[in-house]
């Protein structure tokens, strides 16, 4: 489905959106009375008669819209204007009953001109005061409105306010507006695939650029970053659902399309992302997306976060903490790893003073291990090619551990002992929880080492 694409507050963009040729405008109402603008006087000095212009006044009293030869009282439409927070009854009721075919009300002399209706108007909503598109209650909300989109096909639903491509175009409304100025200016682009990166990653994807017009040396001038902004919204208002039609699980028989033509069957493509265009895996993908190689090609990027393609590692971060965002999991992360580290001390203080070894020790100390290992690889990029596991035995016999997980260290705490002349039929699981144990502790390792040894040799 095509999205009909706008563009929010043009003040200070308006000469690039002529130079592009794009002549439709969102203005916040408010916005107007701080910068005295007159709406309609703004577009005929900018537009002239060359261009079929639209523009639209977004306001709690309705949106009113404006075109070629309209006056202020007098516009083509004005749309009723619903905000985030009203009863969501009352928005169903309004894509129920177009207002534009109500022809008391549209002739209602008591309503001002720029708030009452237009008979035979089409039939447009506008949606205002959007929750943050990147938070739980954002994508619930964004999932309800695409919901009742679907079920009033009709009617255009126009989202003000978005800034992210996916909740804009990839959701299937009617209509969007875009800001692309202040992306510009911060030196960064707005690919058509939704990521936003610096203008200098554009020679390294001509792919979202050439196509578009622009070679990526020009795209150091700021105005010029701003027209490419624009040419993307554009586009992936006609082509994002399109192109990135992702299918996250299986699809059921009965969701099969057996009815469509070949011409217009648009085949959904996987959740392995990662293989698009052939493009191979490199070695500390799947991890963070800011530093992944596929992070153009995914679906499932977001700037800042920890992958959450399924079976990708981080994934259970990403569930224990309910969030993606990277520097939460570290700070997160961070404080249970502290927290365990105290326990495990604990825990091997009592063991020495009891002279047993603990099951819950052995287990914690995977634990810490195993979020140590997690925590690392978030910090530092380049531990991501997999985790290790080096069991080094020092001056003295002492023992140390570098990156492993759990499984790993039980392999090597087997070969430590089979190193020490047990067969690996002899060893016990307080064997290897007692060395387990004590490679925390390099002065208690080799205690562990030489009792096991000795009572094997005694029997």
């Amino acid at each position: 489905m095509t999205t009909e694409v706008w563009f929010r507050n043009p003040d200070n963009y308006i000469k690039e959106l002529v130079e592009v040729g794009v002549a439709r405008v969102a203005w916040d109402r408010g916005f107007l009375v701080k910068k005295r603008l007159d709406p309609i006087r703004h577009a005929e000095l900018y537009f002239s008669d060359s261009f079929e212009w639209r523009v639209l006044t977004v306001g709690e009293q309705g949106t009113a819209e404006y075109r070629n030869g309209d006056t202020l009282d007098n516009p083509t439409a004005v749309y009723p204007t619903w905000g985030y927070g009203e009863e969501l009854s009352l928005l169903e009721e309004i894509l129920e009953s177009p207002v534009g075919d109500d022809l008391e009300y549209c002739n209602d002399k008591s309503v001002p001109g720029d708030e009452r209706p237009v008979f035979g108007q089409e039939h447009r909503v506008v949606i205002t005061n959007l929750p943050n598109a990147g938070t739980g209650i954002g994508r619930k909300f964004l999932t309800v409105i695409r919901t009742l989109q679907e079920d009033y096909p009709k009617a255009i639903i126009h989202v003000h306010g978005l800034y992210g491509y996916r909740a804009a175009f990839g959701l299937g409304f009617g209509a969007a507006d875009m800001e692309p100025r202040t992306s510009a200016q911060k030196g960064k682009l707005l690919f058509p695939s939704g990521k936003e990166d610096r203008y200098e990653r554009a020679i390294a994807n001509p792919q979202w650029v050439l196509p578009l017009g622009f070679k990526p040396v020009d795209l150091a001038i700021p105005r010029v970053r701003c027209m490419y902004n624009i040419k993307s919204a554009l586009w992936a208002g006609e082509n994002y659902t399109r192109v990135f039609n992702f299918q996250t699980r299986a699809t059921p028989v009965e969701e099969i399309d057996l009815l469509s033509p070949d011409r217009d069957y648009t085949p959904k493509t996987n959740n392995r992302t990662m293989v698009k265009n052939n493009m191979p895996e490199q070695p500390g993908d799947k991890f963070h997306c800011d530093s992944c190689s596929l992070a153009l090609h995914c679906k499932y990027y977001r700037k800042g976060a920890v992958c959450s393609l399924p079976g990708s590692e981080p994934i259970d971060l990403a569930k224990m903490f309910n969030t993606r965002d990277s520097d939460q999991i570290i700070d997160g992360l961070g404080h249970l790893v502290a927290v365990n580290t105290k326990r495990l001390e604990r825990g091997i203080r009592e063991e020495e003073a009891f002279g047993d070894v603990n099951p819950e020790v052995t287990r914690l100390l995977g634990n810490v291990i195993d979020q140590g290992i997690k925590l690392a690889k978030l910090i530092d990029p380049s531990l991501r090619g997999g985790a290790k596991v080096q069991v080094t035995v020092g001056p003295g016999g002492t023992a140390s551990i570098t990156s492993a997980n759990p499984r790993q260290l039980i392999a090597a705490a087997v070969r430590e002992l089979e190193s020490r002349g047990i067969p690996r039929e002899e060893i016990t699981q307080e064997m290897i929880g007692g060395l387990l144990a004590g490679m925390a502790d390099p002065a208690k390792a080799q205690r562990s080492i030489e009792s096991t040894v000795v009572a094997h040799q005694d029997e």
